[in-house]
């Protein structure tokens, strides 16, 4: 028997997976093994896992609130836009190419159930408590017969679900109204959810008690506004860091992925500025320049050369520390091979040419969960980490020394102040951390998880839990 309460909203951002999250620890710490799981997630933000499977960071998160063992059943089907109308499709874990939009959907009418009802099961039968969570708003009545993310999932095995707005927005009562009249399978929702109250609640209680009675569905929560940082979903997450901060400056490209290699800077109160092209003389100012990932490197350094970025950071590479990160550390060096069109038609790009390293694009998807240690002669104290790789391009020429080691061979470059890497998570690691942005930060997996426990007792705090569990229990 499948035991599943699936999370919908009434649109992106609602709050879906913060209740999802915070579900999946409120029941794991009752000592049920529960697992997340949402079919379809679309993000740039993924990770990658032991066995190298490339799933959702959000989902990733949410096994670790679970105390679960990050899995690809977690998340079937990650959708990496690339644009152009162009996305890179993961399934369980490994990406199967670039697709328009059209081919996307035709290979899901095709496979999407085998898939995500193979997934379920999978999880059903290693944990008791499965919580889903959608994707969206679950009353995209223009894409029902190809929406395999929301209330398909519930009405698999016609188990319940929940429906949360936030309030934010505006319009919550008729968002949830709405939603409810417009989805399919509706009476599969028990109750409703009401996200990021500021000020008494109570001031709602005449507009619950007439949503109440025109949708027949119970409100068991208002949850209050939250500040507690968390590491966010995708790039919507991100619009603003948390703290302004001149000293360090991260070039926002249009294609940067993996925005989750700031969720220490996020967690941790460590202040920094977007750079892009309006705002290009904060580089002057900044001790510290990053470049982040790149889903397109070569359209990203055009961007860079057009509006005078790159010209900026060979000007400024004797007096900045600057670093880059996969893709951003691609770009650093001299050129991009790219003979086999895996992100464009051009079959060598030059690059920024700070360090002096080549990089050649193949079809093969690297992928993987590493542990590394820094280059002891230039980071001494033998300091370890955890990251993972997510990338195509690979370094075949690098004159430069290592900035770590992984296995016993070497990773990354290092000359002087410029430091390169295709490591994500390296701003996890505490050490590097501090000696690169010269700071005394605290710890983040310990913030995170801390974070993650506030979180679920804020959300499951303020709901009436014990109709939650009688869905399920």
């Amino acid at each position: 028997m499948v035991k599943m309460i699936q999370v919908l909203g009434t649109s992106s951002d609602s709050g879906k997976s913060t209740l999802a999250m915070s579900l999946c620890y409120y029941f794991s710490r009752k000592g049920y093994r529960v697992a997340p799981f949402k079919a379809v997630n679309m993000s740039l933000n993924s990770i990658s896992l032991k066995d190298s499977s490339e799933i959702s960071r959000a989902q990733w998160l949410q096994a670790i609130a679970a105390g679960a063992e990050p899995s690809k059943y977690m998340n079937p089907f990650l959708i990496k836009p690339e644009g152009m109308g162009k996305s890179q499709i993961v399934v369980e874990g490994k990406s199967i190419g670039s697709m328009k939009i059209e081919e996307y959907y035709s290979y899901l009418k095709n496979n999407a159930e085998a898939i995500i009802k193979g997934a379920i099961d999978r999880l059903s039968g290693e944990y008791d408590i499965i919580i889903s969570e959608g994707a969206g708003s679950a009353a995209e009545i223009n894409m029902q017969d190809r929406d395999f993310a929301n209330s398909y999932v519930s009405s698999m095995y016609g188990t319940p679900a929940i429906l949360i707005s936030d309030i934010e927005k505006g319009g919550v009562f008729a968002s949830l109204y709405g939603t409810v009249k417009l989805m399919p399978d509706s009476n599969l929702v028990k109750y409703l959810v009401i996200n990021r109250m500021r000020g008494n609640s109570d001031m709602l209680s005449p507009g619950i008690l007439k949503l109440e009675e025109l949708t027949g569905k119970k409100v068991i929560g208002v949850i209050p506004y939250s500040g507690i940082s968390l590491p966010g979903e995708d790039s919507l997450n991100y619009n603003k860091p948390a703290i302004q901060n001149h000293r360090i400056c991260i070039i926002k490209y249009p294609h940067m992925e993996v925005y989750s290699d700031f969720d220490p800077f996020y967690l941790l109160n460590i202040g920094f500025t977007f750079v892009d092209k309006d705002n290009i003389d904060a580089l002057d100012r900044c001790d510290v320049i990053i470049l982040p990932g790149s889903k397109l490197v070569g359209e990203d350094l055009h961007y860079m050369e057009k509006y005078g970025i790159a010209s900026k950071l060979i000007s400024l590479q004797a007096t900045k520390t600057i670093i880059g990160i996969c893709g951003g550390y691609q770009m650093l060096g001299k050129r991009v091979i790219d003979n086999d069109n895996v992100e464009s038609g051009e079959r060598e790009i030059k690059c920024l040419e700070i360090l002096d390293i080549d990089t050649e694009f193949k079809n093969k998807k690297i992928t993987g969960a590493v542990n590394y240690t820094l280059n002891d002669k230039i980071f001494p104290g033998g300091i370890h980490g955890e990251g993972y790789e997510i990338h195509y391009g690979s370094i075949v020429r690098n004159m430069e020394p290592p900035l770590a080691y992984i296995d016993g061979k070497p990773e990354g470059s290092v000359r002087g102040n410029i430091y390169g890497t295709n490591i994500h998570g390296i701003f996890e690691n505490r050490a590097l951390l501090n000696r690169l942005l010269n700071i005394e930060s605290g710890d983040y997996r310990k913030t995170m998880i801390k974070n993650i426990a506030a979180t679920s007792k804020l959300f499951t705090g303020n709901m009436n839990m014990e109709l939650l569990e009688d869905l399920i229990l």
